[in-house]
């Protein structure tokens, strides 16, 4: 399932993995995130930090009756403030997202899966 719009010219539809794969890349861009964690550590193995073309499996988009959720699981660099790395992909995503594809997001959640060292 995905988003539809109705334009003049025609009609848009945007789907879920879509949005992922936006919302991963902008968080990539934030500084002292190192890359995307699996939703299920321990069955994918312990805090596994997933490689560039794979961003929609640590991103998840939901369309609920408020909105447009977000789910994001990262992976910070050791020796950050993971309080403002946190606030900065959650501003950077809903930002990019925004202006991108012009829809309102509701939440944007961002679950610290582990650290690394650089």
């Amino acid at each position: 399932m995905g988003v539809s719009r109705r334009l003049k010219r025609g009609r848009v539809d945007i789907s879920m993995n879509a949005i992922a794969a936006i919302a991963g890349n902008a968080a990539m861009e934030c500084y002292g995130v190192l890359g995307m964690a699996s939703k299920k550590p321990i069955r994918d193995g312990i805090a596994e930090l997933l490689k560039d073309d794979s961003f929609s499996k640590g991103v998840f988009a939901v369309s609920t009756s408020k909105g447009i959720e977000i789910d994001m699981y990262i992976i910070c660099a050791y020796g950050v403030k993971i309080t403002e790395v946190v606030s900065e992909v959650q501003k950077k995503v809903r930002y990019v997202l925004q202006k991108t594809l012009d829809l309102n997001f509701n939440a944007v959640n961002v679950y610290v899966q582990g650290t690394k060292v650089l």
